[in-house]
């Protein structure tokens, strides 16, 4: 059995089924795989269903996603047949070992997007200096393992030979959701809108964290706008973060009907329930998996092109979403056209399910594995 060292700084609830799946195919093809990460756990009441080991971390500062040095990773990682490390770079202990690697392991693999579309929102000479070093280190890999092909085909226009890239579609559990949209019923939905008082309205829906780039704040105001032309309409705002009091300021500055934050919400049987009465998932500033979670209950997307998406933007597509201007009137009449045309919205509806049929996670796991494989069987 090849042991397998996977790097992360915290193992969020999205990714423990990932983890999960990773571990049981893993075993099937002769890898073992273990898990070490900077952060212990957190919405997991039952155990993990693969091995972990939570080492100290020493943060850089106190912002949100700081640079961190993982005390005890090289001795953890010893025996190690093959790593995988994050291609962000977060972790200044990642250089430090792959500038190690030929004495530590035999196959040194990187796990990222492929690209970085946050490098253009925060442009700094820093962001410059790290984006060389990952392109410097990217190159001398066994293997890159990116979220979307397009960022494989990334690296391939950077020079990367065909055979060290491969993409795996990075998604969330699409069929734990759908099992949890099923235990719902329609007196369930029903008593829902109640409580909300929103029954016969259209619903939005926004799902992710509270913070600048999400624009929440350009949402609201297209809102208002949308609300003065199609007044049967609700908006519902999962997520929390550090612009929640200054949205909920602007929403009754706005003097907006029918909109509520619901804070944050991750039992799936919880968010099954909102994401089951909503329409159309709006998120008008950078979009992540959020768009799998969308697609997993059929709902289309409506974004904006604006800098800074993550990779999975790219499963988005002209059947199962809309992607305007940054012009809050042009976004407002595009979520107004979709809830006016009952029979191209459940045309998009179904494109956004037959997606999140394509994204299923024992399929993605799939494609992570056998790049492994691959990328081992080929290293020199």
């Amino acid at each position: 059995m090849r042991r397998v060292s996977i790097i992360q700084r915290e193992i969020p609830h999205y990714r423990i089924r990932f983890f999960e799946e990773l571990y049981a195919q893993g075993r099937s093809q002769d890898l073992d795989f273990r898990l070490y990460a900077g952060v212990t756990p957190q919405h997991s009441a039952t155990p993990l269903g693969f091995p972990y080991t939570v080492l100290p971390v020493r943060v850089l500062n106190k912002k949100r996603l700081s640079p961190y040095w993982m005390s005890g990773l090289e001795r953890a990682i010893a025996g190690s047949e093959i790593i995988v490390a994050p291609q962000e770079l977060q972790c200044l202990t990642v250089p430090y070992l792959w500038a190690k690697r030929k004495y530590i392991c035999k196959s040194w693999i990187w796990w990222g997007h492929g690209y970085n579309a946050q490098a253009s929102l925060h442009p700094s000479a820093v962001t410059k200096l790290k984006e060389g070093m990952k392109h410097f280190m990217t190159s001398r890999a066994d293997g890159v393992l990116t979220y979307t092909a397009r960022g494989a085909e990334y690296w391939r226009r950077q020079g990367l030979p065909e055979n060290r890239v491969s993409p795996y579609n990075n998604t969330i559990d699409v069929e734990e959701l759908r099992a949890a949209k099923v235990k719902i019923g329609e007196q369930q939905i029903a008593r829902l809108r109640q409580r909300l008082k929103i029954e016969g309205k259209s619903v939005l829906l926004f799902s992710g964290r509270l913070y600048a780039e999400k624009k929440v704040d350009f949402l609201l105001l297209a809102y208002a706008l949308l609300k003065k032309s199609y007044p049967d309409v609700a908006l519902l705002i999962i997520g929390d973060g550090e612009e929640r009091t200054t949205l909920e300021q602007s929403a009754q500055q706005l003097e907006l009907q029918d909109v509520h934050f619901l804070g944050s919400v991750v039992d799936p049987q919880a968010t099954a329930a909102y994401f089951s009465l909503a329409d159309l998932l709006v998120i008008p500033g950078v979009v992540g998996l959020a768009i799998v979670h969308g697609f997993a209950f059929g709902l289309p997307l409506v974004t904006t092109d604006t800098p800074g998406h993550g990779p999975e933007l790219d499963y988005l597509s002209e059947t199962n979403g809309v992607m305007t201007e940054p012009d809050i009137h042009q976004y407002a009449e595009s979520i107004k056209a979709l809830l006016t045309a009952p029979l191209k919205l459940e045309s998009m509806k179904q494109s956004a399910r037959a997606q999140g049929d394509a994204l299923y996670l024992p399929l993605s796991v799939n494609r992570f594995v056998a790049g492994i494989q691959s990328f081992s069987r080929t290293c020199p």
